[in-house]
């Protein structure tokens, strides 16, 4: 990790190229997105915003030979890389991990507002969109295919934009410090708490999403629940380091996260109100 965050660092050439590079395989986009991170981090708004040109024309040439659409890369510089910008930015102006989580949040919330305005019937839209496959099935699994394409899997592209920029954020921040402030991101991370506010409406919004049949209070209450998902984690994280637990039960949560977020989110709501780590993980050190 040390030599490719020192390869980004290195020329802006090179980073613009990873940038690019990732955008062309989804699943390594966050890759990317740390290295302009870590370029907006540790050099300012210039540099970054250098980097993310340089990415705009490489990625565009290569869907332009491709025989692709330019769709394609406004998508990506509107969903992935401008957020990823906006983010590393408030982060260094502010040097508020919890604010740059909540920018995320905000962005992610935003995409599922601009959904809505656009597509105002999401029923209708996906009954259209999937009549060739809906076509010949039973009843009852067409009901369901459109209630989940309908309800649900608008908020899942709005989870993972926001996972996508969010791990982008924190590996460019665990990059910078690594090399310019060793053992700062522990300590960041460790004491990442949001407002006990928003923790309130979080909270309302899960409860009200759990009864309501209505899409967008579902969509809305489960984005919005991401920020303290984020914080359960370093609860958790705080914990192990300060109580010595094995790295065995870190990794078992990640492997089951997928199942279990929304009651891990219910731990970081319930830690902006009673602080779990000053009343259980003790006074250890959070440096290196």
């Amino acid at each position: 990790m040390r030599g490719l965050a020192e390869f980004i660092m290195r020329r802006r050439l090179q980073a613009a190229l990873l940038v690019a590079a990732t955008a062309l395989v989804p699943i390594v986009a966050w890759l990317g997105n740390a290295a302009l991170a870590l370029v907006t981090l540790r050099r300012g708004p210039q540099d970054g915003a250098l980097i993310l040109l340089g990415a705009v024309v490489v990625y565009g040439g290569i869907e332009l030979v491709l025989g692709g659409q330019a769709l394609a890369v406004v998508s990506v510089l509107l969903l992935v890389w401008l957020p990823m910008y906006g983010t590393a930015l408030v982060l260094r102006v502010s040097i508020s991990l919890p604010l740059a989580v909540l920018t995320v949040t905000g962005f992610a919330l935003l995409t599922l507002a601009a959904w809505h305005i656009m597509v105002p019937e999401p029923r209708m839209f996906w009954e259209a969109m999937l009549a060739p496959v809906l076509e010949g099935m039973p009843e009852a699994e067409r009901a369901d295919m459109v209630r989940f394409f309908s309800t649900t899997l608008v908020a899942y592209v709005a989870i993972g934009l926001w996972a996508n920029t969010t791990i982008g954020l924190l590996l460019g921040r665990y990059w910078q410090a690594m090399l310019y402030n060793p053992g700062g991101f522990r300590e960041e991370f460790h004491g990442l708490r949001l407002d006990r506010r928003l923790a309130a409406l979080a909270l309302v919004l899960l409860l009200v999403a759990s009864f309501a049949e209505q899409g967008a209070i579902l969509q809305f209450g489960l984005v919005i629940a991401m920020p303290f998902l984020l914080q359960a984690l370093a609860v958790v994280h705080t914990l192990a380091f300060r109580r010595g637990w094995s790295k065995l039960w870190l990794v078992l949560m990640y492997v089951s996260l997928p199942f279990v977020y929304v009651p891990v989110a219910l731990v970081g709501i319930l830690d902006s109100f009673v602080d779990i780590r000053r009343r259980y993980a003790g006074h250890g050190a959070d440096t290196d």
